[in-house]
């Protein structure tokens, strides 16, 4: 289970959080491949999150593009 607080603790704030984990899902329904082995279909957004949670999303994202 995704635990936002983690996510924030890696991130540095919620909306830095917020800032990376929406510009990731937009990479994902771009046709993006994920980072983090995800069994099942999930939602773009949902990967994203689980990406951060395992440390495999780059924290650079939130400055590109």
């Amino acid at each position: 289970m995704l635990d936002i607080d983690t996510l924030v603790d890696k991130t540095g704030n919620r909306y830095v959080l917020a800032t990376i984990v929406a510009k990731r899902a937009k990479q994902l329904n771009e046709g993006a491949t994920p980072m983090a082995p995800i069994e099942g279909i999930h939602k773009p957004l949902f990967i994203a999150l689980q990406e951060i949670q395992k440390k495999e999303g780059s924290m650079e994202l939130a400055e590109e593009s």
